[in-house]
């Protein structure tokens, strides 16, 4: 490798270093004192089980270096591409499990059983079943009446459609015995006991068809979480030749919060996040071309908006997105504007459309529960003070920590070498993070709340990578880097139990 690198690697392995050491010792805080904090943990890994997460993240990087040398020959067959990035997809799930059962005791994949079922830790479940299950289409109508007397946590704050699929999977494991059975048999051993710790603690058994909902709901999110890498591939390649875009799509399985936060919902919607910015930015690519390229960018137009108002069933966290999906295709350089605008149009005709075809089906009108959802956001932060200032600068350290720190560097890098050659999709993703930043929208729990905006920042950091003359060495040892601060954080931190 080449000096440069090895000193931009160096760095990375310092920064990681302290980070780990500063949280063990105590000296580097975890949040704002006296407002907000992530708790630690004194539970230690196994040393076995952490072998085996270290070997599968040198695997994955192996897979990640031969990719990244591979693209790096000319090649007019797209479908060598499709077949890399397939691999990654297989490859990223696999990492993120490998991770996980790293974890301290009920830190692994036991958290699959518990996090769904603590009412602290979600509720969703626990609503669907004792509230939606008998009646689904009833409670969604009502939703706008019922979500005005919720708390102002994780229920207030959120549209119905998390409830919303815990209770149509409800139904699909109480009708269907055979999927139930099928679930039930291909749990790990890990999450089979902590359902029987949580029959234990509560004195009752829980109906094997609770049970393979809770665990499908967590192997769905696994899915869409480590799936993102084909959506962040695509939209890195819009702007990108493909080692670069590789890069970004690489180096998102391994991020610290995706991995931490599982199987919180908040993991699947980097893929529904980085799939409206794809779909976005192609479409305003191809705005004006004849032929099919030009209903294809009508297409995408549509998905794109239909994508950000599926995310706004679960998360106003796509408004944002939605800011940064206009910007994208504003920033479109090679399209007039009059073709931009048409863009725009059709991606808000995508978004109207499903929001009206939701408010139908469901008698259910989302402006309503949007605005209570914001009403709620509201009164949190005048129940809990957060203090401005510090949160300021404590948001943009926990983004690059949720990130990965190795990942986080190249994109400064990239951005500080050849600023020009950054795709637009980072810019405009950084943009929105310091609007929402400077107008103080979250303070705290930026790692969970900023999940869906980081895709758009990693398209960075190929440029910085490369710039610095890295290769596929360099690619390795970055997913080495970043394994070693998601192991390091998950046995020292805990974020998706009740604090």
């Amino acid at each position: 490798m080449k000096r440069k690198t090895v000193i931009a690697l160096g760095v990375s392995a310092l920064l990681v270093v302290a980070l780990l050491a500063g949280i063990h010792s105590g000296d580097l805080p975890t949040g704002v004192e006296g407002e907000w904090k992530w708790p630690k943990i004194s539970a230690s890994s196994s040393l076995l089980w952490l072998l085996v997460s270290a070997a599968g993240v040198a695997a994955y990087g192996g897979y990640a270096a031969l990719g990244f040398r591979a693209l790096g020959v000319p090649s007019r067959r797209g479908v060598r591409e499709i077949g890399w990035v397939v691999g990654l997809t297989a490859s990223a799930v696999a990492v993120q499990v490998f991770i996980a059962v790293g974890a301290p005791d009920e830190y692994d994949l036991t958290r699959w059983a518990y996090v769904h079922y603590f009412r602290g830790s979600t509720g969703y479940y626990e609503i669907a079943r004792d509230q939606a299950a008998a009646d689904p289409w009833k409670f969604l109508a009502d939703y706008p009446t019922w979500i005005q007397s919720q708390d102002p946590f994780h229920i207030g704050t959120h549209p119905p459609g998390i409830i919303a699929t815990h209770a149509a999977l409800l139904a699909v494991t109480e009708r269907h015995r055979g999927l139930t059975d099928f679930l039930n048999a291909a749990m790990p051993p890990s999450v089979t006991m902590g359902f029987r710790q949580l029959e234990a603690m509560n004195k009752r058994t829980l109906p094997r068809a609770d049970r393979a909902e809770i665990y499908l709901v967590s192997v769905l999110t696994l899915l869409l979480c480590a799936g993102t890498v084909a959506p962040l591939y695509l939209m890195a390649r819009e702007g990108s030749p493909p080692q670069l875009a590789w890069c970004a799509a690489a180096f998102w399985p391994l991020a610290p919060a995706l991995n931490l936060f599982q199987p919180l919902a908040d993991a699947a919607y980097p893929f529904f996040s980085a799939g409206a910015l794809a779909a976005g930015a192609w479409s305003a690519r191809l705005n004006g071309t004849p032929g099919a390229a030009g209903w294809t960018a009508v297409v995408l137009g549509l998905v794109s908006g239909v994508t950000m108002a599926f995310g706004m069933m679960y998360t106003l966290a796509f408004l944002p997105v939605g800011l940064m999906v206009a910007l994208v295709v504003l920033a479109t350089r090679s399209n007039l504007w009059s073709r931009r605008l048409k863009t725009i149009a059709w991606i808000g005709a995508g978004f109207l459309a499903f929001v009206a075809l939701g408010w139908i089906v469901t008698g259910a009108n989302p402006l309503v529960v949007w605005r209570w959802n914001l009403h709620h956001h509201a009164r949190f932060y005048d129940a809990y003070h957060r203090s401005y200032w510090p949160w300021l600068f404590a948001n943009p350290v926990e983004t690059a920590v949720a990130m990965g720190i190795p990942a986080a560097v190249w994109c400064t890098t990239g951005a500080a070498t050849d600023r020009r050659y950054v795709p637009r999709t980072a810019w405009c993703g950084l943009a929105v993070i310091a609007i929402a930043n400077l107008t103080g929208r979250n303070m705290g729990e930026v790692a969970r709340l900023w999940m869906l905006f980081l895709p758009p920042l990693l398209t960075a950091a190929g440029v910085g990578l490369t710039r610095l003359g890295g290769g596929p060495k360099a690619v390795f040892a970055t997913v080495v880097l970043t394994g070693v601060q998601t192991l390091g954080l998950q046995a020292l931190i805990q974020v998706v139990y009740p604090f």
